[in-house]
């Protein structure tokens, strides 16, 4: 059966009272956004989430942040000056592990170059390199890497003090000389800064 024209629905007529409102032609796509913005927070919040249980699993050993003081030390560096720990109270520190055969450490070298270029009087870098009894390839990774931050020959002590396992390792230290977080794997310049700034 044909439809007259009088049968085909006018657009611009008005809904009957008992008639429900024709949806609008923006609202699918309105719905689609809204489907796509929740699909993406749920991303959001998944890779925060895994983060979070990661680093938590990789510093669960670590030394806990607290009131207790970081183990102090006595390490020299490659001038053969020895540097101490306490010798920075009232400043904050990145205490930053490495290792000369670490992979993750060699592309950190220009995060930390760039840190140590930004740092205030009142925030210090200091490098423990974990083979500090190899000097000779200490000096060789700090020559052909370019490193310009204070390199420390670190040893058993120090690496056992500080339950170092894994390179390369931070750990942040407010003026008072408490650890106040830790890290374990690799950073950019802006984590770590960030992260010294909430140590103050």
């Amino acid at each position: 059966m044909s439809r007259t024209p009088s049968d085909e629905p006018d657009p611009s007529r008005e809904p009957a009272p008992d008639e429900p409102p024709r949806p609008s032609a923006d609202a699918a796509p309105s719905r689609s956004r809204g489907r796509q913005l929740l699909r993406f927070g749920m991303q959001v919040l998944i890779a925060l989430s895994v983060f979070l249980a990661v680093s938590h699993w990789q510093t669960r050993r670590l030394l806990p942040a607290g009131d207790a003081p970081a183990p102090d030390f006595a390490l020299t560096d490659l001038e053969g000056n020895t540097v101490r720990l306490s010798d920075f109270a009232g400043k904050t520190v990145l205490l930053h592990f490495w290792a000369t055969w670490c992979g993750v450490c060699r592309h950190e070298v220009g995060a930390l170059n760039d840190l140590a270029s930004s740092l205030g009087d009142d925030q210090v870098l200091l490098t423990v390199a974990a083979d500090g009894d190899n000097v000779a390839g200490v000096r060789r990774f700090v020559e052909e890497r370019g490193a310009r931050y204070p390199v420390l020959l670190g040893n058993d002590g120090v690496i056992d003090a500080y339950r170092i396992n894994v390179f390369p390792t931070n750990y942040f230290i407010d003026p008072k000389g408490r650890i106040t977080a830790s890290t374990v794997g690799m950073s950019t310049r802006w984590s770590l800064k960030t992260r010294m700034s909430c140590a103050k």
